[in-house]
């Protein structure tokens, strides 16, 4: 499976998840309708989630055995080598390190420990990599 894979299979299951977001008190009532609780069952029932979100109570330990287990899942691709350059490869471009030139973003959504050599050499291949194509692609000069 490759990175991307795994990405979008962590996406659908995310995006199948019984969770739902509200900005507004509209939305709100919609939101908790669909979850299936009156307003009165709010604080009772229901959780919420970073971002505005919301989950039933009962979907509590589902929702973090998902976590745990897309988790578990990338740090253990991330031991092939291979894995892990592609990897940094797809979030540098994700999070457009060819404007920035700052890897924060990169390293901390794929939860890396730049202290660890292994990374930090997969990091720098894979840096080499991903501005070699965009020099190649004349995506800068």
């Amino acid at each position: 499976m490759t990175y991307h894979e795994l990405k979008e299979k962590h996406s659908k299951e995310l995006n199948a998840f019984p969770m739902k977001f509200a900005f507004s008190n509209e939305q709100m009532e919609e939101a908790i309708a669909e979850l299936g609780v009156t307003k009165e069952e709010m604080k009772e029932k229901l959780l919420a989630i970073p971002g505005g979100g919301m989950i039933r109570k009962s979907d509590g330990k589902a929702f973090t055995e998902m976590f745990d287990r897309h988790h578990k899942e990338l740090a253990d691709t991330q031991q092939d080598d291979e894995f892990l350059i592609k990897a940094i490869e797809y979030e540098l471009g994700n999070h457009e390190y060819i404007i920035t030139y700052d890897p924060e973003a990169t390293i901390e959504c794929l939860s890396l420990d730049m202290a660890d050599k292994r990374t930090a050499e997969c990091f720098k291949i894979a840096r080499g990599n991903y501005l070699r194509w965009q020099e190649e692609h004349g995506i800068f000069a």
